[in-house]
């Protein structure tokens, strides 16, 4: 019986050991049905590597990577650390490259760079980001004292925002290498002076640098001069010096090393200093002239040699020099006129009338340097500057950058690698009336087949032309550059601004007006060829509202105007602000201050601080918002006008009434207006192009339909069939509205209230208000819409 009862028990466990087993073999079959897990990992935030020397600017780039996530944001804040010992964000330019996020549609972008070694940068799209993407790069100088070596940059925090709730990503570590700063090569400019003197004197001539970056440790030069009116008697200068002359060819050899083995070197300076003098006896038989006192083939080192303190040869440049023998008056045998008769102290000749004689001009030569930066220690190369001072005081400045000097600009450029020359003129005392810079056909055709550009800048206006402007010039090129700089003179200007019809159109009130600075003349023989002008803007007490305001006027030698808006940048690389356009034709310039009338507030928030940015607008909300912003038509027209679901909406009555006399908005065909339901973009495009048609003349109406077609050449694909084609066609044109990165209009749509503010203060020309903290904690700085939602609900 026991034994029974075992097999039966034993029986009884075989069989839920194989319902345990073949539940389990189900269950392994159903799972393995099911989609499986995939394994993701998280986006992060990829810095980039580069390297530089001390000195140099670099670029380091910051990316999304999305490390095949299909996680995607609109808002990014992040924060990266870096070694200020080793480098510094390039001031008022901290954040570069912004064209690698012109993909994303409404982009905005703020830094703080508060903390050191620290720069925060928020930005913010209108569309997604979704898939990995480069999004801007930081903009570091490597300080001049750094250290050889790697120095990281880091995320120090992150967040992105799919929404509302920040994603905290982590980075990439990039890194900035510092490498071994080279030794530059030298540079300086040999100048041989100018005397004059008498048959039989003496005089000295001073051989100088001009400009000299590094020490010289040797020199060598080889001079020709003519030996029949001139005869070296000795040359003099630091000790070490020898020379050999043969004035029976009329040669000259001078060398110069440091006896002290590199310890005692001529010291690298801007300014004049002498290498040597030359003792020169005019012979008794020199005639009347001028004598140069020239290198001979300066380009071959037997000929012309400047080496540094390691014995490295330097570039140079060589400017001969002259001595003019002055002729000695000679007592006539006859009785002649005097040229000015009465002007010795014994009296004036019998029944002679006398005749003040008139001052010559006098002429000096300026040597400035060409460089690639805006700095001393950058120089490529050097020209002269021809100051003329005429009879009544008036300077004038003459530069010719001459084929030579050109070539050697660009070979020094091409070992900077950098394809821009520079030349700076001065005027210290702002003396000079004038500038003429004449650039020959052969330099400018150098300088276009090598890319580089020519950057020419005085006190009173930078011209920049490009290699494509330079090209397939046949002809010497002049710029004739004459400020403005008298009262008088500013005042024509003055009264011609305010009668043009550019300006009365606008306003009949002159006050709205303002000259800022000097008005500039620049004429030229280029024509129809683009060239960027930058004009100083002298008035430093202008609020950034005002210097966005700022517009160039452009009188055109051929009898054309046009008002021109900027670009508001750094004048010559200083603390200066200028105003920066591009033109292809000149004349008069004129920076104006449109000052236009007041605005106030016409949209608020709500009274929990917010101002719903993404909140779509209503068509009661929208015709206050017209009712406050734009003139509207009578008021006993609007009056009478009354929609069956006004009661709907009484808050908004009178607005609704204004609205449709002016014959903005309009109800159905039922009597009702719909105060409740959104504003498509449809919608407010038919109501813009109203408005536009209210604020122009018929003429004007017809021009805009008739170039409507044309002015957007490609066509929102969702627009083909629309009700509203021809008016968001028009309105696009205007440039108030605009199509996304697909090239979709989406008419459908409903109009939120930031894009309703950004699209009435475009209508208007309010212009964004980025000053001050937020008036709302729902429209950060870092907002799209965030300048235009500041001036649409402020004063």
């Amino acid at each position: 019986m026991s034994h029974h009862n075992s097999s039966l028990i034993s029986a009884k466990s075989k069989r839920s050991i194989k319902a345990i087993l073949a539940a389990l073999l189900m269950v392994s079959m159903i799972f393995s049905w099911l989609p499986q897990a995939q394994a993701s990992v998280d986006p992060v935030i990829h810095i980039g590597q580069v390297s530089g020397k001390p000195g140099d600017i670099v670029e380091v780039p910051v990316s999304y990577d999305s490390k095949g996530s299909e996680f995607s944001f609109f808002h990014s804040e992040l924060s990266f650390a870096y070694d200020s010992a080793v480098l510094e964000l390039v001031e008022g330019d901290e954040v570069v490259n912004r064209q690698a996020y012109e993909n994303y549609q409404g982009v905005s972008l703020t830094e703080d760079t508060s903390a050191p070694g620290y720069i925060s940068v928020i930005m913010t799209t209108q569309n997604f980001i979704q898939e990995s993407a480069a999004l801007y790069s930081l903009h570091f100088k490597i300080k001049e004292n750094a250290t050889t070596g790697p120095s990281s940059v880091t995320l120090h925090t992150g967040a992105l925002v799919v929404e509302y709730d920040p994603f905290q990503v982590t980075g990439e570590n990039g890194q900035v290498t510092v490498l071994a700063d080279e030794k530059p090569v030298g540079y300086g400019v040999v100048y041989i002076g100018s005397e004059e003197g008498k048959a039989g004197d003496q005089v000295t001539l001073t051989v100088d640098t001009a400009v000299l970056s590094q020490p010289i440790g040797s020199y060598g030069v080889r001079l020709k001069f003519n030996p029949a009116a001139l005869q070296v008697t000795d040359v003099t200068g630091s000790p070490g010096i020898r020379h050999h002359a043969n004035n029976e060819t009329g040669s000259l050899i001078v060398g110069w090393s440091d006896e002290n083995g590199g310890l005692s070197p001529i010291p690298a300076s801007e300014n004049y200093q002498t290498l040597f003098n030359i003792e020169f006896k005019i012979t008794s038989s020199a005639v009347a002239g001028v004598y140069p006192v020239q290198f001979v083939n300066e380009t071959l080192l037997e000929n012309f040699t400047v080496t540094d303190t390691d014995g490295i040869e330097m570039m140079k440049q060589a400017v001969s020099g002259d001595i003019t023998v002055v002729g000695e008056p000679t007592t006539p045998t006859t009785p002649t006129t005097p040229s000015n008769p009465g002007s010795s102290g014994s009296g004036s000749s019998s029944g002679g009338s006398s005749t003040p004689s008139t001052p010559a001009s006098t002429s000096e030569k300026i040597t400035v340097n060409v460089t690639n930066e805006r700095n001393a220690t950058a120089v490529v190369s050097a020209t002269t500057i021809e100051r003329t001072t005429g009879a009544d005081g008036r300077k004038k400045d003459e530069v010719n950058l001459t084929a030579e000097q050109t070539s050697r600009a660009i070979a020094s450029l091409k070992k900077a690698g950098s394809n821009i020359a520079r030349i700076l003129i001065p005027d210290e005392k702002d003396e000079v009336s004038e500038l003429n810079v004449k650039l020959p056909a052969k330099s400018a055709s150098l300088m276009a087949d090598e890319k580089m550009n020519l950057y020419i800048e005085t006190d009173n206006a930078s011209l920049q032309l490009s290699p494509n402007t330079l090209q397939g010039l046949d002809s010497e090129v002049y710029f004739h550059l004459v400020p403005i700089k008298d009262a008088a003179g500013r005042e024509v200007v003055e009264q011609r601004i305010h009668k043009d019809p550019l300006f009365v159109k606008q306003s009949t009130n002159t006050a709205d007006f303002r000259l800022i600075g000097r008005p500039m003349t620049i004429e030229t023989n280029m024509s129809s060829r683009p060239v960027t002008v930058v004009l100083p803007i002298r008035d430093m007490n202008l609020t950034q509202k005002e210097l966005d305001k700022l517009q160039v006027f452009i009188e055109h030698s051929d009898g054309t105007k046009e008002l021109v808006k900027g670009k508001i940048v750094k004048f010559n690389g200083t603390d200066q602000p200028g105003i920066e356009f591009e033109v292809t034709k000149f004349s008069t310039f004129s920076i104006v201050l449109m000052n236009g009338s007041n605005t106030s507030a016409y949209i608020q928030g709500y009274a929990d601080g917010t101002f719903r940015p993404n909140q779509a607008v209503q068509r009661a909300e929208m015709a206050a918002l017209l009712s406050r912003i734009l003139p509207s038509g009578s008021d006993e027209v609007a009056l009478n006008t009354s929609y069956r679901d006004m009661p709907v909406a009484e808050w908004a009555r009178e607005a609704i009434t204004k609205a449709t006399a002016a014959g903005y908005m309009r109800g159905n065909v039922a009597g009702d207006f719909m105060p409740g339901r959104s504003i498509t973009r449809a919608e407010m495009a038919v109501i813009i192009e109203r408005i536009l048609k209210t604020q122009e003349s018929a003429a004007d109406v017809d021009a805009e339909a008739t170039a409507a077609t044309t002015a957007v050449p490609n066509e929102a694909a969702d627009l083909t069939q629309h009700w509203a084609r021809e008016a968001v066609q028009r309105v696009l044109a205007a440039g108030i509205m605009s199509v996304s990165q697909d090239g979709a209009f989406r008419p459908n749509d409903a109009v939120t209230r930031a894009e309703a503010v950004t699209l009435l203060n475009r209508l208007v020309k309010i212009e964004p208000d980025l000053s001050g903290a937020s008036r709302w904690k729902d429209v950060p700085v870092g907002h799209w819409a965030y300048g235009a939602i500041q001036a649409a609900s402020q004063n």
